[in-house]
């Protein structure tokens, strides 16, 4: 259950790449690199699931439990997050990691009532920590795959059955179909396919041979989006990173070229990678091609800029994420349904549902997959992207400070709109006008979080 049971060295090398062939008492299932799929096909989506649970019931008795030792190949070691990671690779579609608390990030928050097969289902045993510690994956008639623990490896349970699963639970993500290509697929989508079908086959080093399939990271990618049909004629860091319009991080597409330094503030690019769609990049260096989720914090301290470099009139961004006014609804839902349930506290309380003003919105966020990184308002106020107030859409994080007319920010609040926000005050949780004499002298800022 443990989510960090690699070190970095050992990510870094092992990344994800292909897995080895699968023991023979295991049919493994032939697959394209990425999926050609209609977004709302619910019956392609289904077909996909089965695919997946037919994968993982097949381990079953062949791998073991572990959070230190990662194997792929018989005898097979696994977490529980890096057995769904390698089921969803066999079956061409790439989670990008094996952590539990990225993966609760990427596709949409599904409600356990509404639970679909092949939906990711988090649970939190630990008392310490914000982060969930165990996952598996829904596969009907209330039933979860996971690789459980050391004593029952991989089992099939209920999610009635034991307290653990329904004291522990919290939350599912629909990962299907958003982690699939859109039907017809865009030009993003063939440029994602091809760098994942020349993923294993390519070695990436410091020149360039293309009848050997060696290359220098940016002549991949050149390489890459030539047999996509898309001409860069750039081979180096520099130039690719002036092709094209400059994109802003929260308005990535997939087939975007994602750029960042080796120095923390430095604009030279020491490495680009492909974006994949729902957060997720393809990146060649000295280790081979590899996806990684741009979560990682490297990813954010070292980002410098995003360039698109071709048009796509089927591109949309709701192929790859939810719609923003979606997400907004749904928290809302669950930040009004607190109102007569959480007190304000000092001490962040989930169990409790005790919460400060920003521990209020920590806890509504998470609950939907949404890291607001810290508890505290002011640390809050720096994630996302700045707004002004007259820009204001539901979902959006307000800042005050607490002494009529100060900078500091102590309180926040959710938009909720039509001038109102919801925010967790020492008389508890409270809908309130942004108008009203005290937002207005003590307003800060505003924060976008959702895309």
């Amino acid at each position: 259950m443990n989510k960090r049971f690699l070190s970095t060295t050992l990510a870094l090398t092992i990344g994800f790449s292909s897995f080895g062939m699968v023991h023979t008492a295991i049919q493994p299932i032939q697959v394209e690199a990425a999926t050609t799929n209609a977004q709302n096909n619910a019956q392609a989506v289904a077909a996909k699931a089965d695919q997946l649970i037919q994968t993982g019931k097949s381990l079953m008795g062949q791998a073991t439990y572990s959070n230190s030792v990662y194997k792929s190949t018989y005898p097979y070691k696994f977490s529980c997050a890096s057995f769904l990671m390698y089921i969803f690779e066999k079956n061409g579609v790439d989670l990008g990691t094996y952590n539990e608390n990225y993966m609760i990030q990427q596709g949409t928050y599904v409600a356990r009532n509404q639970l679909q097969k092949g939906d990711l289902v988090f649970f939190k045993s630990k008392k310490t920590g914000t982060d969930p510690d165990h996952v598996g994956m829904y596969i009907g008639d209330n039933k979860i795959i996971h690789m459980a623990d050391s004593k029952q490896n991989i089992v099939i349970s209920d999610l009635n059955s034991k307290p653990y699963y329904t004291e522990n639970y919290v939350s599912a993500r629909r990962v299907l179909p958003t982690l699939l290509s859109a039907n017809p697929a865009t030009k993003g989508d063939k440029i994602v396919e091809n760098a994942l079908t020349y993923k294993n086959k390519v070695t990436i080093g410091t020149s360039t041979s293309e009848s050997s399939l060696r290359f220098t990271a940016p002549a991949f990618v050149d390489f890459i989006y030539r047999k996509s049909g898309v001409t860069l004629g750039a081979t180096t860091l520099s130039n690719l990173m002036n092709q094209g319009s400059t994109v802003a991080r929260a308005n990535l597409r997939k087939g975007d070229l994602v750029f960042f330094n080796s120095v923390k503030g430095s604009k030279t690019p020491s490495l680009v990678g492909i974006y994949a769609g729902d957060h997720r990049i393809i990146i060649p260096n000295s280790d081979g091609v590899m996806t990684r989720v741009l979560f990682v914090d490297y990813y954010t301290e070292h980002y410098i800029t995003a360039k698109r470099v071709f048009s796509d009139s089927n591109s949309s961004p709701s192929v790859s994420a939810p719609s923003a006014s979606t997400s907004a609804n749904q928290i809302i839902a669950t930040a009004t349904g607190l109102t007569s349930k959480a007190k304000f506290g000092y001490t962040y309380n989930e169990s409790a549902l005790t919460f400060t003003s920003a521990g209020f919105t920590y806890y509504v966020f998470k609950k939907h997959g949404i890291d607001l990184k810290d508890k505290l308002a002011s640390k809050q106020a720096l994630v996302g992207t700045r707004i002004q107030k007259s820009q204001l859409q539901k979902g959006d994080l307000l800042f005050f400070s607490t002494n009529n007319g100060g900078q500091d920010i102590t309180q926040t609040g959710i938009y909720l709109g039509n001038n109102q926000y919801i925010s967790m005050t020492t008389n508890g949780i409270v809908k309130q006008n942004i108008s009203s004499t005290w937002a207005q002298k003590n307003f800060v800022t505003a924060r976008r979080v959702l895309k």
